[in-house]
């Protein structure tokens, strides 16, 4: 076979990568231009414009209006740039709400010789009643080094989409939240493993992003059971497919110190708590997976 009747049967097989929706494409946008305007004004100025009046925030361990948390900030240093770029995410079929991620990078010239320092931010957005995007809920986390993406932007990758007429009474958000809560008693694994979404990505502070459900299940397996955790909010688009919760948690793992005449103490160690964030999809069986989970 010819060099040409190669590229031409190649050619026909390929498929071209589905366009995003407009609202998604619009949401990216928005994002982009929110990271220009920070490197223009500053950060805190700049969320200051880009957050939703509604928007929430976990600011000194208590949720709150996350503009006036944001306002008592001090103002950044003139030599701070925050720069990100949206890498990952997702909008209902509704067009109203989604989800965008990417790599950080926090750069000052009077610092560390200006090496940058790295992490990896996660931010819901929603349409408001002008028709621009506003971020309602941002939630980042550190990471020891710079955060891989496919180059461009990849969508959430599943492909039984929920496509019916949404009735919340069937197969209500809230529900399926407060469910794996109780199941993360027991255990993460056997818990979370059921409800994952392809491409889910679990943010944890300090650590790289864990992505994919092979690689979640194994980090998953590692993990100590929740001691507590507790639904707050959810909120799930017109459309049926595609929601956010969060709530509060902790995770109190506890060993066995063998003391003097061989009987067992507990302690408890190494603490957790705080706020957690899950991005949902639902499938056409009306199940609810988990596509994002960040623990702030």
């Amino acid at each position: 076979m010819t060099l040409a009747l190669v590229l031409t049967a190649w050619s026909a097989g390929a498929q071209a990568p589905e366009p995003l929706p407009e609202s998604l494409t619009q949401m990216i946008e928005t994002e982009r231009a929110f990271a220009a305007r920070a490197l223009v004004v500053g950060w805190k100025d700049a969320f200051l414009e880009y957050f939703a009046p509604s928007a929430i925030g976990f600011a000194e361990g208590k949720p709150g209006a996350a503009r006036e948390q944001i306002a008592k900030n001090p103002d950044p240093p003139k030599d701070l740039q925050l720069i990100w770029e949206p890498r990952y995410g997702d909008v209902a079929a509704s067009g109203e709400l989604g989800f965008l991620t990417g790599p950080v990078r926090n750069i000052r010239a009077s610092r560390d010789g200006g090496k940058p320092r790295f992490s990896n931010y996660a931010s819901i957005w929603k349409r408001q009643k002008d028709g621009s995007f506003r971020v309602v809920m941002d939630v980042g986390i550190n990471t020891p080094s710079e955060v891989r993406f496919p180059a461009g932007f990849t969508r959430v990758p599943y492909k039984d989409r929920f496509t019916g007429d949404y009735d919340d009474s069937t197969a209500p958000l809230g529900t399926a939240d407060g469910v794996l809560n109780s199941a993360l008693k027991t255990s993460q694994l056997s818990a979370y493993r059921p409800r994952l979404a392809e491409g889910v990505r679990f943010h944890r502070q300090n650590q790289l992003p864990i992505v994919g459900i092979p690689a979640a299940t194994k980090w998953l397996a590692s993990r100590p059971a929740f001691s507590s955790v507790d639904s707050r909010f959810s909120e799930v688009a017109r459309s049926g497919d595609l929601g956010y919760t969060w709530g509060t948690f902790t995770i109190a793992p506890s060993r066995t110190v063998i003391a003097r005449g061989g009987r067992g103490q507990t302690q408890t160690i190494n603490i957790e708590a705080g706020f957690y964030v899950r991005v949902w999809v639902r499938e056409r069986s009306g199940q609810w997976k988990v596509a994002l989970d960040v623990l702030q």
